[in-house]
């Protein structure tokens, strides 16, 4: 038939084909199994159909009466070579209990196994289920079960990797958010049997308040497990010919440990996620913390509201009451202004009347004059009173020239203007002495108040930075200090802002007399400097490049950097448009050129 369909199906898409010859009819001939795998296979249909094994609940009841055997494994399927991937428990009917078996029912499971089918009493019994090879095999496969169980650091590596655990973690989904309790409830359980710290915090229900729920969680996400592989070591480091290969051999079942200790790890946290993710009840308490912090938010703004509403009500009261206490101060001042201007008016006047009084007296007797060449003094002495003279002592001097005589009138007028002579000798004596009492050059510090101590020379440089930072500058005053700071001797304070300005403030207040004297001190070192170093500035210097630095550069330059402080945003892009001929690198390298030199004449001297 099928040759038939090829054929046709090439006729029918047009290609040629050529029948050769016809088929012959089906033959049926007998046939007989033979062979070693058809004895093995013959071998498992009668063992499986002996009583022993297919009737095996007079060995298992009571067992499962004492509370947890399960049926026999399937002695077929057991390979004593191959008892890693065997379920040990299974092998010894505590396929319930497994890690929950306790050493006794261990023992008690082994030597039931043992006494049914221990190979001696097998051939006693005239073979049966445990007869042969396949009996052997069996048997070894309880005597490593139980070896494995019986020894309880074999028995938790086994546990760690039992064949009935389910890693499978639940995905975060509608149905897992639906059934969270359901779903989650026995996954968690399950993983419980691995923690070192017990009793372990249960999932809980609906009902679970907030520190329950808490509690829960932080103990899983810092969960501490016991569980180790290393009964999955691929390589049996006992089997090594040398030191070398053994400890080789222990490297790499150790790397493999730590791999799956990594993904256990990653497990239990991708579990506690999920968990987290899909728990109602998390849900539940922060829409209600959310509902909490909005309730108290909307608290303190309508209190602040309240609060500032008060304040404000407060600040207007406030406010009117300083305007009416301003009114009333003003009002007040203003009649005591109105008031002083008519006691000054009045005193002027009375002032004018009494000094064209005494004018008058002095005129009546002749000014005082002996002859007509002294009257041009006198009258001038006469003013010289009027104007030196108080109100009440040109009243009494008035009332004296009316009661004398004109030579008594004349030794009065001498004597007071001989006593107004010495008063102005007087004062231009202190005005002297106080000038020469200022502190010389020689002084090395002087008190500046709120400033500190300033001494000669730091206020020289203050006076020399007043004049090269004028009014206008952007920010003058730290450019002075900067100033300051940087030219002053070694041991001196750094100036701030506000020392520089209270500074200035107290030499503003100086006399005129004591501001020249201070002036001319600090330009004095100034121009003798200036004059030692015209010769040194004046002579070209060569660059590293040999292109020398003219004069007129070296001016352009010094002006820009006291125009351009350190502070100054983009210093050197601007002292180098400020010196056209020159590029920003070559400013630089000029600049620290010249600090190098400052730095090596400060060492020398």
């Amino acid at each position: 038939k099928i040759v038939v369909l090829v054929i046709w199906r090439m006729a029918e898409a047009g290609l040629e084909c050529e029948v050769l010859c016809k088929l012959s009819a089906p033959v049926f001939l007998p046939f007989e199994p033979v062979g070693r795998w058809f004895e093995s296979h013959d071998s498992r249909v009668r063992l499986l159909s002996s009583e022993g094994v297919a009737c095996p609940e007079g060995s298992s009841s009571e067992s499962e009466g004492e509370g947890g055997s399960d049926e026999e494994v399937n002695p077929l399927l057991l390979d004593p070579t191959q008892w890693k991937g065997q379920d040990h428990y299974a092998i010894l009917g505590l396929g319930k209990l497994r890690y929950k078996a306790t050493a006794q029912d261990i023992r008690k499971a082994y030597r039931q196994k043992v006494l049914q089918h221990h190979p001696d009493k097998q051939q006693a019994s005239g073979g049966g289920a445990g007869g042969g090879e396949i009996g052997d095999d069996l048997f070894k496969c309880i005597k490593i079960a139980n070896d494995i169980l019986a020894d309880p650091k074999r028995r938790r590596a086994f546990d760690s990797v039992d064949p009935t655990f389910d890693d499978t973690v639940p995905p975060v989904s509608s149905a897992s958010r639906e059934s969270f309790y359901d779903v989650f409830g026995d996954v968690f359980e399950e993983n419980v049997r691995w923690s070192v710290k017990q009793p372990v915090p249960r999932l809980g229900g609906a009902t679970s308040s907030l520190k329950e729920v808490e509690d829960f969680y932080s103990f899983w996400y810092n969960f501490e497990s016991w569980r180790e592989f290393s009964y999955l070591d691929e390589n049996n480091a006992q089997s090594a010919e040398s030191r070398e290969e053994r400890r080789w051999l222990e490297k790499l079942n150790k790397t493999a440990r730590q791999k799956r200790k990594r993904e256990e790890a990653t497990r239990l946290r991708s579990l506690v996620d999920n968990a987290y993710a899909c728990d109602p009840r998390v849900r539940q308490f922060k829409e209600a913390e959310k509902a909490e912090k909005l309730a108290r938010k909307r608290a303190r703004e309508e209190a602040g509201r309240l609060e500032a509403l008060a304040r404000e009500k407060e600040r207007q009261k406030r406010l009117e009451e300083e305007r009416l206490v301003r009114e009333r101060e003003e009002e007040e001042a203003r009649v005591q202004a109105a008031q002083a201007k008519k006691e000054k008016e009045a005193m002027k006047k009375a002032l004018r009347r009494e000094r064209k009084t005494f004018r008058a007296a002095c005129k009546a007797h002749g000014h005082f004059a002996k002859d007509e060449s002294e009257v041009v003094g006198r009258m001038q002495e006469v003013e010289k009173l009027c104007e030196a003279l108080p109100i009440d002592r040109l009243q009494e001097l008035n009332e004296k020239f009316s009661r004398l005589s004109v030579d008594e009138a004349r030794a009065l007028f001498e004597e007071e203007g001989a006593a107004q002579r010495r008063l102005e000798e007087e004062q231009l004596a202190a005005t002297k002495a106080k000038a020469s009492q200022a502190p010389g050059p020689a002084q090395s510090q002087e008190v500046g108040g709120k400033g500190g101590v300033w001494s000669r020379e730091e206020v020289q440089l203050l006076v020399k930075a007043v004049t090269l930072y004028p009014a206008g500058t952007v920010r003058r005053w730290e450019t002075m200090a900067q100033f300051v700071n940087t030219h002053s001797p070694e041991g001196c304070r750094e100036k701030t802002a506000k020392q520089i300005i209270s500074k200035v403030k107290a030499l503003q207040r100086l006399d005129s007399s004591e501001r020249e004297v201070e002036n001319k001190m600090a330009f004095s070192k100034f121009e003798k400097e200036h004059v030692e170093r015209g010769h040194v500035e004046a002579t070209p210097t060569e660059r590293y490049d040999g292109k020398p630095w003219t004069t007129e550069e070296q001016k352009l330059l010094e002006a820009a950097l006291r125009t351009y402080p350190a502070s100054t945003p983009e210093r050197w892009t601007r002292i180098a448009e400020a010196v056209p001929s020159r590029t920003k690198a070559e400013c630089i390298a000029r600049f620290k050129e010249l600090v190098s030199r400052i730095k090596a004449k400060k060492q020398q001297t």
